[in-house]
């Protein structure tokens, strides 16, 4: 049978391949026993230190003893039990099932989230027969190494850098001059990334010298003498939109050149990326070592941040086509969106999942409701939002069971759900009990055309942290993401918020606005989209249009003396935020009572942020306060105290220390707010 080219690859592999060969010995040893030693190798060590080429090399070996082999890199695999789960299952699909096997899963902190997951769910419902290599940058926990069950399965080895005679061997290997090879060792003290491009960079440039020079970081002093050198703006744009995203192919390499380049050029300048000693074959297109990547990027946003922006807008809007495009996979690519926003602080924390950066213990992808479900949900909701919420949430669980999507605990018990009402497939009677989904519909109900759909969130929740950040959270965004781009005909969807000072910024950078007419008094802020305004294309155009790091502010209208001037509505709506963040200052720091003529004059035009917010909490208390001069309004000034002045750690608690129903306690919440905003906006106005 004639060689493949994958021959020939593996080939060229073992030939440059240095060192590690106690590794080998033992990996080999393993494979050849009648019965595996043991089931678990961590290879640990830090990026660029060859944990990609030991596995590689371990996949060779592998194959050359007959056993079946499947060798997965995390980053390119959704990292979510069912995700990593189907990865491995369609790898050895065809597999006799008592054959020994081998799996590799390489760039392990991409999933490292998992961990637990993959030790007490996964492995052990593995065949007895597989031995498994982890590779990553971090050891492995305690959970692996104390657990007697587990101490005699799991064998670790770190990598360090090559010895003296290994990293000339790989200088012979990769055709360095003998007469540079001292200078080079000293450089890169056999760190095997560094020697990999210290030789790209002599082969790129025959018969011109290396000098070496002192440097804390070897891997940027090199990438940064490398990219000085390359053969044109061309290249350097391939090389420097590669850092910013996933994997490159050839259409997106052709979008980030703009049409500088025609196709012959651009399957030139890939086949130049591809011949890179630090850019590898994935399987979605060309992956830049992490390392590598790390140090382009940062580089360039510091060096040029116009032109990361350029490369960061040319990508997302590659992306969005691909979105928008029915054939293609929107889980993958909204996958590669996101990956453009993983050091945004905002969204980072939020959508990580999608790239990988889980955060706490393992959570399932969401499922359907079922019945069975029903008791926990009701009870989640009434412990974080109170008996009529949970009366409202069990009425929606039985008139739309298929709205609501469960998110499982690694045990299987739910660790939060998303309830996404379908307001169109509504009648007057189901809307009648949830006075939050009559008002969203009224909101709405005016512009709606026949056949439009309307969607509200109306339940989100973890089931310990409710609407605090949390993985749960990060997968119920996921969720209404893919909601936005998959429901057809979606007219307008509506998100309320319990708390709108932490989701505020999240919800105006993706370009959710405040919907105050949808809003119940006293209820949670409201925010939406109006997708026959704003269709996907336009919202996904308008993240790219933005500065990757930036969170926008809320508009405000300004008047010429610097005061906000603001409506009554948008007056009531900044006192109810205010109100909420009485306790919290710093949160104050964009309601724009802070430059309103009633903060003027109590604390001076001149007045810094933090005066202006004790002005704000002092006219807030002061109004509350004149709630206690009568006794039948004392019951108003006991729930704005324990709501916003002292707060109980949720309503519910602060209904149970009122000794009130929860429904008399919310209605004399909304009164108290009432007699703040309206006297308050007296002195602002002078009525």
């Amino acid at each position: 049978m004639p060689l493949t080219l994958s021959d020939a690859l593996r080939a060229n592999l073992r030939a440059s391949l240095v060192g590690r060969d106690d590794e080998r010995a033992l990996f080999s040893a393993a494979l050849a026993a009648d019965t595996l030693p043991f089931h678990v190798i961590h290879v640990v060590g830090p990026g660029g230190v060859g944990k990609t080429t030991l596995l590689r090399e371990f996949e060779r070996i592998a194959r050359d003893a007959g056993a079946a082999t499947a060798l997965l890199d995390l980053r390119d695999v959704m990292a979510t039990p069912d995700g990593i789960a189907a990865a491995v299952h369609a790898a050895f699909a065809g597999a006799p099932e008592r054959a020994r096997r081998v799996l590799l899963l390489d760039t392990f902190e991409a999933a490292q989230e998992l961990d637990g997951w993959l030790q007490r769910i996964f492995l052990p419902g593995q065949p007895a027969e597989q031995l498994v290599v982890i590779a990553g940058r971090h050891p492995p926990g305690p959970s692996w190494t104390a657990d007697a069950v587990w101490a005699d399965a799991v064998r670790t080895l770190p990598l360090g850098n090559l010895s003296a005679a290994e990293a000339e061997a790989f200088c012979t290997n990769r055709g360095v001059p003998a007469a540079e090879r001292p200078g080079v060792l000293a450089f890169t003290h056999g760190y095997p990334l560094a020697l990999a491009l210290v030789a790209e960079r002599l082969r790129q440039r025959p018969g011109l010298p290396f000098i070496p020079s002192e440097a804390p970081d070897v891997v940027r002093v090199l990438l940064d003498r490398f990219l000085r050198d390359v053969p044109s703006p061309e290249h350097r744009t391939a090389i420097e939109g590669a850092a910013l995203v996933r994997a490159v192919t050839e259409p997106l390499l052709a979008a980030l050149l703009a049409g500088a380049a025609d196709a012959p050029a651009v399957t030139s300048l890939f086949g130049w990326l591809r011949d890179l000693t630090f850019v590898d074959d994935g399987p979605r297109g060309l992956v830049l070592h992490d390392v590598a990547r790390e140090a382009i990027e940062s580089d360039l946003r510091w060096r040029d941040g116009e032109r990361y922006a350029l490369l960061h807008g040319r990508s997302r809007r590659f992306y969005t086509s691909r979105l928008l495009a029915e054939s293609h996979d929107t889980a993958l690519v909204l996958g590669d969106y996101v990956h453009l926003y993983r050091d945004n602080p905002v969204v980072a924390p939020l959508l990580g999942p999608l790239v990988g950066a889980w955060r706490g213990a393992a959570v399932h992808p969401a499922r359907p409701m079922c019945p069975a479900d029903v008791p926990a949900l009701v009870a989640m909701t009434r412990r974080h939002e109170g008996d009529a919420a949970a009366d409202v949430a069990a009425h929606w669980f039985a008139a739309q069971p298929a709205a609501t999507e469960v998110f499982d605990a690694a045990d299987g018990t739910p660790a939060g759900f998303l309830t996404a009402l379908a307001l169109d497939e509504t009648e007057a009677a189901d809307r009648a009990p949830d006075p939050l989904a009559r008002s969203a519909w009224a909101a709405v109900e005016r512009t709606r055309r026949p056949g439009e759909r309307v969607l509200l969130f109306r339940f989100w929740m973890d089931a310990e942290a409710h609407q605090g950040l949390s993985a749960v959270q990060s997968l119920i965004f996921a969720r209404t993401v893919h909601l936005y781009l998959t429901v057809p005909r979606l007219a307008v969807s509506l998100l309320p918020g319990a708390d709108p000072d932490l989701w505020g910024p999240v919800f105006a950078f993706v370009g959710l606005a405040r919907w105050p007419e949808a809003e119940t008094a006293g209820g949670p802020g409201v925010f939406g989209i109006d997708w026959r305004a704003v269709p996907p294309a336009a919202w996904l155009d308008g993240l790219a249009a933005r500065v990757p790091m930036e969170v926008p502010a809320p508009p405000e209208r300004i008047a010429p003396d610097g005061r906000v001037v603001l409506s009554r509505e948008a007056f009531d709506d900044a006192i109810r935020d205010a109100l909420r963040t009485m306790t919290r200052a710093h949160l104050m720091a964009d309601n724009p009572l802070l430059r309103s003529a009633l903060v003027d004059e109590a604390s001076g035009s001149d007045a810094g942020p933090t005066e202006r917010s004790e002005a704000l909490v002092g006219h807030l208390t002061r109004a509350a306060e004149t709630l206690k001069a009568a006794p039948r309004d004392v019951p108003l000034w006991n729930a704005l105290r324990l709501t916003y002045l002292a707060p109980a750690p949720s309503q519910a608690i602060a209904a149970e220390r009122l000794d009130v129903p929860f429904s008399s306690y919310r209605r004399h919440l909304v009164r108290g707010i009432a007699h703040v905003a309206d006297t308050l906006w007296r002195e602002e106005t002078g009525g």
